[in-house]
Order: structure tokens, then C-alpha cells, then sequence
């Protein structure tokens, strides 16, 4: 199973600042559930479903990896961002959560191309620790953007 979408939940205001407001969202990873807090002070919610949209639907199409932002804040008020990278691997796609720091990207980073930013797929780290990952069916993805008719 596969979905991702805001919560009916109020918006909520995580910096105790009225006038930045964050939406409580959700992701569906098979079995997992993973919950996330969207930054509204650039992006409108419906910016990050175009954004998930149009990711989700480039992996269909055979993209070999992308970045679902799930908060993004002026990098002049925030020191990283969240995302979801996601790496298609035939039939399958594997999520993993990162929190990339803004200092990391190029100076004149372009949001709407943060999949160009994320490096190619491991599953260990320097130590030799396992990396976090979810997997999911490409069949999932498909029947998500079904359901949103977004195909």
C-alpha cells in the first residue's frame, strides 16, 4: 500500500509564529506509516501534491530516482529541509527520509529539481550501519495516483 496527503488535522505553528504555518501530513510505505509537517510559509499544500505528483508519475514513467519534499522553508530561516528520496529498482521502490541541509545543495538550488540533488541509492553507511528503507510496489504508486486521479 502507498499513499501520501495531508491529515485532516488543523494547521499547526511549530515555530510559536502566527504567521508561518505547517500542515500535519501522512505517508504509507506498506505497513509503515510515516508521519511528516509541511512548511507552508513557500509552499501551499497544493504545491507539494503537484510536486509529489509530478515525481510519483516520473517514476512510472521509469525515472530511476526521486525526491518527495514533505517541508520546505526559506533557507534563510531554516537550515535543512525533509524529503523522501525514492530509487526505483524494477518493480520496486525503495524510500528513504533525509534531511538535507541547505549549505549541502548549490548555492542557486532549484526546489522543483531536488531529485537532481540526491546522490544515487545506498543501503549502508560509513560504518557499515543498514540505511533506513521502506519498499514499496510500483503497482502501489500506480494505484495511488489511480485513486487521486492523477492518471
Amino acid at each position: 500500500m502507498f499513499s501520501i496527503g495531508f491529515t485532516d488535522e488543523p494547521l499547526e505553528y511549530p515555530y510559536n509564529d502566527s504567521s508561518i504555518s505547517a500542515a500535519p501530513g501522512r505517508l504509507v510505505l506498506g505497513k509503515s506509516t510515516e508521519e511528516f509537517l509541511a512548511n507552508l510559509s513557500l509552499w501551499s499544500k497544493l504545491d507539494y501534491e503537484t510536486h509529489w505528483t509530478r515525481e510519483l508519475k516520473a517514476l512510472l514513467d521509469g525515472k530511476p530516482k526521486v525526491a518527495l519534499v514533505v517541508s520546505y522553508n526559506d533557507p534563510k530561516a531554516s537550515s535543512n529541509l525533509e524529503i523522501w528520496r525514492v530509487y526505483r529498482e524494477g518493480e520496486w521502490l525503495h524510500f528513504q527520509n533525509q534531511l538535507p541541509w541547505y549549505s549541502d545543495l548549490p548555492k542557486e538550488f532549484d526546489i522543483l529539481e531536488m531529485s537532481r540533488y540526491i546522490n544515487d541509492r545506498v543501503v549502508m553507511n560509513i560504518e557499515g550501519d543498514g540505511i533506513s528503507e521502506w519498499h514499496v510496489a510500483i503497482r502501489d504508486v500506480e494505484m495511488f495516483l489511480r485513486r487521486c486521479n492523477a492518471l
